[in-house]
């Protein structure tokens, strides 16, 4: 009987396992949390055999014999994004002005990066190699995945650390009259003037991204590919799954088609002790340890210096300690509960223990992560979705903002901080947050991996595309179907029309004679 079972469920047993696979990850997105984000999802892919080949602005830092890393140069230091005072970045609360910037980035860093002498020596030395599997960072620099046409077409998995950016691509259209878009703050649950403005966002966004942003970058794309056509919409609309860094507890739930899959959070890892000098710190903070970082892009040396000011003067009113992740060497007036580290192992301090706010910008990987690890947060948004994040976290009642640009004292700061310490609903709202987050059968991590090796199981799966891809746009809003029940009503009614007109003109001629 047991070798009868073992024949049986063998089969169901080794559909899971694949050969290892050549893999080329376009993870070509100048930001230190997109790499993290990436590097996870390769990480995995090399201790299951296969071997990847990965286009990044960032140097390698741990070897890998399964990874050869291709390094983009120049990303970060011909980006002047990145080196301006925070106060003085371009605006970008609103949806247009965020959209604005994204385009003048993304255009920026295409032309930078697919002219980087370690682009043009990729394409010299891999022009003849054969790929099974493209991973593509989508959402930022799309203009690499004109890779996708240069090596034969073969199946392309899309994934981004980015905020929510739609997979219209795939079919995956959502009504704007229940999900909110990712550049909006409304709840799923809208009023009729949310409603309305969260279309104009929806709508908005599309025209831009098809009419404005792709165009710009397929210009960037063509001058160094050297062909238009296909072009970025049409390598997109190929892919065979993507990857979204989305879940339902904090997106709201909404319908995805089968080639979406939700892998929100694969990023993150377990929390491990912290180095003995921080462990130190935090197991001795009485009232525990607000954590300051604004992430890895936007750092905390870049503020003006009466800003850094500020928030040492708020921190040294506090009884918690502070760790602040400050970059530079010139901070001064350092009160005694603060201490300052240039890098520090993030999710390790949110998931201990006596972590009490996270100070944030509240970028969507940091946002996650401290809902993970069920922390309370006060934002303080520099840039594009930050403002949205922030915004939307607020109304939900787990975290509270300050505007960088507006802040004039210390009380403001200070204010905000025993606000969200003071009151334990800020605690308890991310706590409950953070088990629904959890709650998954798989980890996401696990879940990229599954479905990154399901497409080259099955080829492609071409199985998973839906249909309305092949429509025409006025089969897919069904028009013909309407125009077709139209006809007929509207031939009745023009008959009945005429005959009853015809009758009524007629008795009214009788009784007139």
């Amino acid at each position: 009987m047991s070798w009868l079972m073992i024949l049986i469920t063998s089969p169901l047993i080794f559909a899971h396992f694949i050969e290892a696979a050549n893999i080329l990850v376009l993870a070509a997105v100048s930001s230190g949390s997109h790499t993290i984000y990436a590097n996870a999802i390769t990480s995995a892919l090399a201790s299951r055999g296969h071997k990847l080949v990965v286009l990044s602005p960032d140097k390698e830092k741990e070897s890998n014999p399964n990874i050869t890393t291709i390094y983009l140069e120049g990303g970060y230091a011909d980006e002047p994004l990145f080196e301006a005072t925070l106060e003085d970045i371009q605006p970008s609360e609103s949806f247009v002005g965020s959209f604005s910037l994204l385009n003048d980035y993304s255009s920026s860093q295409c032309q930078i990066l697919l002219n980087s002498p370690g682009n043009k020596k990729f394409r010299r030395d891999y022009k003849d190699h054969k790929f099974d599997l493209i991973l593509v960072d989508y959402g930022v620099v799309e203009c690499f995945i004109k890779y996708v046409h240069v090596f034969g077409h073969p199946p392309t998995v899309g994934f981004t650390a980015f905020f929510a950016v739609s997979a219209y691509q795939l079919g995956n259209h959502h009504n704007p009259a229940y999900v909110p878009h990712f550049q909006n703050t409304v709840s799923n649950r809208m009023s009729f003037q949310e409603r309305f403005m969260n279309w104009i966002i929806s709508e908005y966004y599309l025209l831009w991204r098809n009419y404005i942003h792709l165009p710009s970058l397929n210009k960037v794309a063509e001058e160094f590919f050297g062909f238009s056509k296909p072009s970025i919409a049409d390598l997109e609309g190929e892919m065979s799954l993507m990857l979204t860094n989305e879940h339902f507890s904090y997106s709201y739930p909404r319908p995805n088609v089968p080639a979406v899959v939700d892998v929100a959070g694969l990023q993150i890892k377990p929390p491990k002790p912290l180095p003995k000098d921080l462990e130190e710190f935090f197991n001795g903070a009485k009232h525990g340890v607000i954590y300051f970082s604004l992430g890895s892009n936007f750092l905390s040396k870049h503020m003006s210096n009466e800003r850094k000011q500020l928030f040492l003067k708020a921190f040294s009113q506090l009884p918690q300690r502070v760790l602040w992740k400050f970059e530079g060497e010139t901070l001064q007036n350092i009160p005694k509960n603060v201490i300052i580290r240039k890098w520090c192992p993030q999710t390790d301090i949110l998931g201990h223990n006596n972590t009490v706010l996270f100070i944030t910008h509240n970028g969507y990987l940091s946002t996650q992560e401290s809902i993970y690890n069920g922390v309370p947060m006060l934002g303080v948004p520099v840039v594009a979705d930050q403002f949205a994040n922030n915004e939307k976290l607020t109304k939900a009642g787990l975290a509270l903002g300050l505007e960088l640009k507006q802040l004039k004292t210390a009380d403001q700061i200070k204010e905000k901080i025993t606000t969200i310490l003071n009151n334990p609903s800020f605690r308890e709202n991310v706590k409950r947050l953070s088990v629904l987050f959890r709650d998954r059968p798989m980890t996401p991590l696990d879940t990229a991996i599954y479905w990154i090796e399901y497409v080259l199981r099955h080829k492609g799966a071409g199985h998973l595309r839906v249909t309305s891809l092949d429509l025409a746009w006025y089969q897919y809003y069904l028009l013909d179907i309407y125009f077709v029940i139209a006809v007929p009503l509207f031939a009745l009614y023009y008959v009945l029309k005429k005959l009853l007109r015809t009758v009524f003109s007629e008795g009214t001629k009788e009784k007139k004679a």
